[in-house]
């Protein structure tokens, strides 16, 4: 399984008003992604929603460890 974790610049984010963003691959198809918003936005119904994902992201990653797969994580900056 190869994780890839990409989020923003230290000069993206200061570009974006000190907002910042997460996005998580999964061999190469996007899973995961939040990204700081307007603060009425900032919740699990609107810009976080991706959280409540996180329990199935966890299940993919025992499964591979209890079916031997290779385990990568690999960090970048997300590409504007």
């Amino acid at each position: 399984m190869e994780i890839r974790v990409l989020s923003f610049s230290e000069e993206q984010i200061e570009d974006r008003d000190d907002r910042d963003g997460i996005e998580i691959y999964i061999n190469e198809k996007k899973v995961f992604d939040v990204f700081d918003g307007e603060p009425e936005d900032s919740n699990l119904s609107r810009d976080f929603n991706d959280c409540w994902g996180v329990p199935d992201l966890l299940k993919l990653a025992y499964d591979a460890g209890i079916n031997g797969e290779e385990f990568t994580i690999s960090y970048g900056d997300i590409e504007d």
